[in-house]
Protein backbone atom coordinates (compact mmCIF):
# COMPACT_ATOMS: atom_id res chain seq x y z
CA UNK A 1 0.00 0.00 0.00
CA UNK A 2 1.05 3.30 -0.62
CA UNK A 3 1.48 5.93 1.76
CA UNK A 4 0.83 9.39 1.14
CA UNK A 5 4.13 11.62 2.03
CA UNK A 6 3.92 13.57 4.80
CA UNK A 7 4.89 17.20 3.26
CA UNK A 8 1.67 16.61 1.24
CA UNK A 9 -0.18 16.36 4.71
CA UNK A 10 1.46 19.41 6.03
CA UNK A 11 0.51 21.34 3.08
CA UNK A 12 -2.80 19.95 3.12
CA UNK A 13 -3.54 20.94 6.62
CA UNK A 14 -1.65 24.39 6.38
CA UNK A 15 -4.30 25.59 3.23
CA UNK A 16 -7.37 24.51 5.60
CA UNK A 17 -5.13 26.98 8.60
CA UNK A 18 -5.12 23.35 10.72
CA UNK A 19 -1.96 22.17 12.26
CA UNK A 20 -3.37 18.84 12.72
CA UNK A 21 -6.47 16.54 11.84
CA UNK A 22 -9.28 17.22 13.80
CA UNK A 23 -10.51 14.80 16.08
CA UNK A 24 -12.69 12.61 14.25
CA UNK A 25 -12.02 13.26 10.90
CA UNK A 26 -9.44 11.66 8.56
CA UNK A 27 -7.55 12.73 5.53
CA UNK A 28 -8.75 10.87 2.57
CA UNK A 29 -8.03 10.34 -1.10
CA UNK A 30 -10.49 11.01 -3.03
CA UNK A 31 -9.75 8.96 -5.71
CA UNK A 32 -7.67 6.08 -4.18
CA UNK A 33 -4.23 5.68 -4.92
CA UNK A 34 -5.05 1.97 -5.93
CA UNK A 35 -7.78 3.08 -8.73
CA UNK A 36 -4.98 5.32 -9.99
CA UNK A 37 -5.72 9.13 -7.89
CA UNK A 38 -2.53 11.19 -7.05
CA UNK A 39 -1.58 12.21 -3.77
CA UNK A 40 -1.70 15.84 -5.03
CA UNK A 41 -3.91 18.55 -2.65
CA UNK A 42 -6.68 18.31 -5.37
CA UNK A 43 -7.33 14.73 -4.72
CA UNK A 44 -7.54 15.01 -0.73
CA UNK A 45 -10.32 16.03 1.76
CA UNK A 46 -10.97 15.65 5.31
CA UNK A 47 -13.55 12.74 6.07
CA UNK A 48 -15.52 11.79 8.85
CA UNK A 49 -13.99 8.40 10.28
CA UNK A 50 -17.24 6.48 10.28
CA UNK A 51 -17.48 7.50 6.54
CA UNK A 52 -13.95 7.00 5.70
CA UNK A 53 -14.48 3.04 6.79
CA UNK A 54 -17.96 2.94 4.63
CA UNK A 55 -15.73 4.46 1.78
CA UNK A 56 -13.01 2.05 1.81
CA UNK A 57 -15.02 -1.15 2.47
CA UNK A 58 -17.40 0.34 -0.48
CA UNK A 59 -14.45 0.59 -2.48
CA UNK A 60 -12.55 -2.51 -2.03
CA UNK A 61 -16.19 -4.59 -3.01
CA UNK A 62 -15.86 -2.88 -6.44
CA UNK A 63 -12.50 -4.04 -6.60
CA UNK A 64 -13.33 -7.42 -6.22
CA UNK A 65 -16.55 -7.78 -8.48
Amino acid sequence: MRKRKQSTVQRFLEKRGLTKVPRGKEIDHKVPLKDGGTDTLRNLHLIKKSSHRKKTASEARRRTR
